[in-house]
């Protein structure tokens, strides 16, 4: 089988530039090194998968136009047919899903969410009930001094201890986990924003956002925070950042995916597979402890739409699973 590495080449700054224009909640798992690059000379744009065996995991959505991305997977289908490749889709849209479902005989299965705040619709700002913690946890970070600035120009001492959160929040995981990417949080600068929170001078937390312009939006990247920071830190990095896009008239911040509770829609499967297929999506959101997500978000009453996993032929097996979870990291 001829090397994809051989086969398929785009320069960074043409990969970075295409991700920012064209793409999603998946961006930063195909700017990701282990991430292989599929593109087509007829059609722009590009599809990032990583490749399992003989199975090309492909990480969300065609990165191209909406009117383009079924002629760009259809391209992609036949590549892997010459190179005897099985072929998935993880993190995809419901849109791409349902198309997937009738042009690509997929089975679909809703396994997370894709979230959306609106800043000029700032959660901080409403007085409902259902807002009172949010405004709760916030408060308690100011009251203990906690500011959170936006990261601008060039500053190393900044960048450094920027770096060190990430480090050290990874280091503070607990048990096994799996993630679409490992941050680096000053590689790609292109259509990158740093927010950060300080306390008595030290740097606690920070938060990244990822440009995407088709959808006029920013993609909120993991908030890390230093073990032992003040309660609310989380939700004061994400209060602070949405406030400053407000005033810049931004209406759409995008989150994701986050896995669900339990499984949504399962289509193109039987009432027998689909019970084993619950049974094991809770073993493992309990394996690599997935659990949380959704409730941590829920305070900010989010715009949600459905993120699938797509079994093109209906390849739903033993292998196409293991193929999903050895693409991930883990730790």
């Amino acid at each position: 089988m001829p090397n994809p590495h051989e086969l398929q080449h785009i320069e960074r700054p043409k990969l970075v530039t295409t991700l920012r224009q064209w793409g999603s909640v998946s961006t930063g798992g195909i700017l990701d090194k282990n991430c292989l690059i599929y593109t087509d000379t007829s059609i722009p744009g590009l599809i990032g998968y990583r490749l399992v065996g003989n199975i090309a995991v492909v990480l969300g959505d065609p990165v191209t136009s909406p009117e383009q991305k079924s002629e760009l997977a259809l391209s992609f289908q036949k590549f892997c047919s010459t190179q005897t490749l099985d072929f998935i889709y993880i993190i995809a849209s419901e849109e791409f899903a349902l198309w997937a479902q009738h042009y690509l005989s997929s089975v679909l299965i809703e396994f997370g969410t894709t979230l959306f705040l609106n800043p000029c619709n700032n959660p901080f700002n409403n007085s409902g009930a259902q807002f009172k913690p949010l405004r709760k946890k916030v408060h308690n970070c100011l009251h203990k001094g906690v500011i959170v600035k936006e990261y601008i120009g060039y500053n190393l001492n900044i960048e450094r201890s920027i770096s060190e959160i990430v480090t050290s929040w990874q280091g503070g995981r607990k048990g096994p986990q799996i993630h679409l990417c490992q941050p680096t949080p000053f590689i790609d600068k292109e259509g990158k924003r740093w927010f950060y929170a300080e306390q008595n001078g030290n740097i606690i937390g920070s938060l990244i956002l990822n440009e995407l312009k088709k959808d006029k939006s920013w993609l909120l990247n993991n908030v890390m925070i230093k073990e032992g920071s003040p309660n609310g830190l989380s939700e004061l990095l994400i209060i602070s950042a949405l406030n400053v896009l407000e005033i810049e008239g931004c209406t759409s911040v995008t989150i994701g995916p986050v896995p669900r509770n339990q499984l949504g829609k399962i289509t193109g499967l039987n009432g027998f597979l689909t019970l084993i297929t619950h049974a094991i999506y809770k073993g493992s959101k309990y394996f690599f402890n997935l659990g949380g997500h959704e409730i941590f978000w829920e305070k900010f009453q989010p715009r949600t739409e459905g993120s699938y996993l797509i079994f093109p032929q209906k390849n739903l097996n033993y292998n196409t699973i293991k193929a999903i979870i050895n693409s991930l990291y883990s730790d």
